[in-house]
């Protein structure tokens, strides 16, 4: 997934349209970069590259006093049906990273409550699923005490991450209606 086009296209979608910097702005004043690993040249990078896809439209260019030209975007139809496609991809969770949901519940615009529920519950059942799936392996090593160690060592890492992003999906789904109104 690319996640900047995810970033770029979510800002835009929230702000109706905007310029590279306006995108900037957002995702400082949202402090994405605490969390997610975006650098600014990614940002303009895929600006450019959804413009050229014709995911994003240009609206209008802007020149204000002696400041460089701004060049305003819009979220054409495509681009929509490619957010749509990249925030259902981030609800059911970008593992190893811990963050998908996160960022398709930050910057949705156009799902609703009860899809939001739902993606939330299928999130769950794919962590669930993986959980399950470090228990029989940790079951199947059977008497090889040292690659059981070893590997316990590292699954009870993984596990701690998953069981926490579990209940950061269920402690979001709590307070599902202070979230859906905050932006």
């Amino acid at each position: 997934m690319n996640k900047a086009q995810f970033i770029v296209l979510g800002i835009l979608e929230q702000l109706g349209q905007g310029s590279g910097y306006d995108i900037k702005q957002v995702y400082d004043d949202k402090k994405v970069d605490q969390w997610l690993d975006i650098k600014v040249g990614s940002i303009y990078h895929a600006i450019n590259q959804l413009h050229k896809d014709g995911h994003i439209q240009e609206v209008q260019k802007k020149q204000l006093g002696k400041y460089p030209e701004k060049t305003i975007y819009r979220v054409s139809l495509e681009g929509e049906k490619r957010f749509d496609m990249l925030q259902e991809k981030a609800f059911l969770g970008l593992f190893p990273d811990f963050y998908g949901f996160k960022m398709a519940l930050k910057f949705n615009k156009r799902r609703n409550k009860k899809e939001i529920i739902e993606y939330a519950n299928r999130a769950i059942q794919i962590i669930d699923k993986k959980l399950e799936l470090m228990r029989e392996h940790l079951n199947s090593l059977g008497s090889d005490k040292s690659h059981f160690n070893y590997d316990a060592f590292f699954i009870e890492h993984e596990r701690y991450l998953f069981e926490s992003e579990k209940k950061w999906i269920q402690e979001s789904m709590t307070n599902i209606d202070l979230i859906m109104f905050k932006e």
